[in-house]
């Protein structure tokens, strides 16, 4: 269930690296994308991956009981992440807004990160 976990939450914190610079280029090449031929595809592939992710935290934090990681973060995270999967192929984005979601979904990810290390 652990290596699981390990695996998709750096799976996430790829994604999100990624979208941190989708978003960049986003504003370099400033114009809307394609929705059903670049957005759409990836927001899903993101978005599948998000909730495997939060299966398999809530599973953990049932089992564990890790200090300071609840199902609320790992809920926030994803839509978080949902989000973000989205807004990042517009350049009309706030750039404010992108780094926010992205700080907050990194910040998630590194804590249940370490909160594994802690428990195997």
């Amino acid at each position: 269930m652990e290596e699981e976990l390990k695996a998709l939450t750096e799976q996430l914190y790829e994604y999100n690296e990624r979208l941190l610079a989708i978003a960049q280029r986003a504003r370099a090449r400033n114009q809307e994308p394609d929705f059903f031929a670049e957005v759409k595809p990836f927001a899903e592939e993101v978005q599948a991956a998000a909730e495997r992710w939060k299966a398999a935290a809530f599973r953990w934090i049932r089992q564990a009981q890790p200090k300071y990681v609840h199902e609320r973060q790992i809920e926030a995270a994803v839509d978080q992440m949902a989000k973000l999967s989205v807004e990042a192929f517009y350049p009309s984005v706030p750039g404010r807004r992108i780094k926010q979601y992205s700080q907050s979904v990194a910040y998630t990810l590194v804590l249940v990160r370490e909160r594994l290390g802690e428990t195997s």
